[in-house]
C-alpha cells in the first residue's frame, strides 16, 4: 500500500496520472452502465464505507490500522475530489456552451469565461513545466493583476448590500429591534475615538466609569455577545453533526437525494 502511494517522478509519475485517469473514467462509465434502481444503493454502500472507516479511525485508540493507512486514504480523497472538479468544468462548459450556441441574453459573457479559462490554464500549465518561460509573468499578470483584483471588487460590492441588510434590520418596529438598535450603537460609537470623546467626562478609575462607551462596548463584546456566538456555534455543531449523520447513513432527502441518477 505505501508502495503504491510513495511519490513518483518523471514518466512514473505521468503514467500513475494517465492509470488514474483511465481506472476513474472506467469506473464512473461502469456507474453510468449500472441500472438506474442500483445506482443510489451502491452510493449509499460507498458511502457509508467512508463514513465509516473515518468514524473508526476517530473513535478507535491511535496506533491502528486505520490511523496508518489515513495518508494513503487522504490522497485517495484528494484523487476523488480532482474528478469532481473535472465534472465541474465539464458542467460549466455546457451551460456557457449553450448560451452561446443559442445566443442567449448575456452570451458574451460566457465567451470571455472561455477566453480567460483557457488563456489562464494555458499559462499555468506552461509554467509549471517551463518556469523560465514566458508564460511566468503572463500567468502573474493574469492571476495576481486581473483574477485577484476582480475578486477585492466583486467583494467590495457586498458592503453596499450589508448596508441595505443593516437598514431592514435597524427598523425599529417593536421592544427587540429597539434593544438591537441601542447595542448597535454603542458597539459602534464605543469602537471610534468619537464615542470615547462622547464620554471622556466619566473619570476613568470612577465608580461609573463602566458608563464610558469604550468599556460599555468592551463589555457587550466580550460577554453577552461571546455567549451568543458560542450557543450559535454550538447550536450549528450539533446541526452539523445531524447532518453528517443522515448523510452517511443515506437519510437525507430533499431535491438532489430524490433525484433518479
Amino acid at each position: 500500500m505505501h508502495t503504491l502511494f510513495a511519490p513518483k517522478h518523471g514518466v512514473e509519475l505521468w503514467l500513475y496520472i494517465a492509470g488514474s485517469l483511465v481506472i476513474g473514467a472506467g469506473l464512473l462509465l461502469l456507474l453510468c452502465q449500472t441500472p438506474q434502481r442500483l445506482r443510489k444503493p451502491v452510493i449509499a454502500f460507498v458511502t457509508f464505507l467512508g463514513g465509516l472507516y473515518f468514524t473508526l479511525e476517530f473513535l478507535i485508540p491511535h496506533d491502528n490500522y486505520f490511523t496508518h493507512v489515513m495518508p494513503e486514504v487522504v490522497n485517495a480523497e484528494i484523487v476523488v475530489s480532482c474528478f469532481t472538479l473535472f465534472i465541474g468544468i465539464y458542467n460549466l462548459f455546457g451551460v456557457h456552451g449553450r448560451a452561446i450556441r443559442r445566443k442567449q441574453p448575456g452570451w458574451y459573457n460566457s465567451v470571455a469565461f472561455f477566453a480567460a479559462f483557457f488563456l489562464i490554464a494555458s499559462a499555468g500549465f506552461i509554467k509549471d513545466m517551463r518556469p523560465d518561460s514566458a508564460a511566468t509573468p503572463l500567468f502573474e499578470i493574469l492571476f495576481n493583476g486581473f483574477m485577484n483584483s476582480l475578486q477585492s471588487t466583486t467583494f467590495s460590492l457586498i458592503a453596499f448590500y450589508i448596508v441595505s441588510a443593516a437598514y431592514r434590520a435597524f427598523r425599529i418596529r417593536n421592544s427587540e429591534s429597539v434593544l438591537m438598535m441601542i447595542t448597535a450603537m454603542i458597539i459602534m460609537l464605543g469602537l471610534v475615538p468619537l464615542g470615547s470623546a462622547l464620554t471622556s467626562f466619566i473619570p476613568a478609575n470612577s465608580f461609573f466609569s463602566f458608563l464610558r462607551l469604550e468599556k460599555l462596548s468592551y463589555f457587550i463584546l466580550l460577554l453577552p455577545n461571546m455567549a451568543v456566538q458560542r450557543a450559535i456555534a454550538f447550536g450549528v455543531g450539533v446541526g452539523s453533526m445531524a447532518m453528517g449523520l443522515r448523510i452517511w447513513l443515506s437519510l437525507e432527502r430533499g431535491s438532489f437525494f430524490d433525484e433518479e441518477l
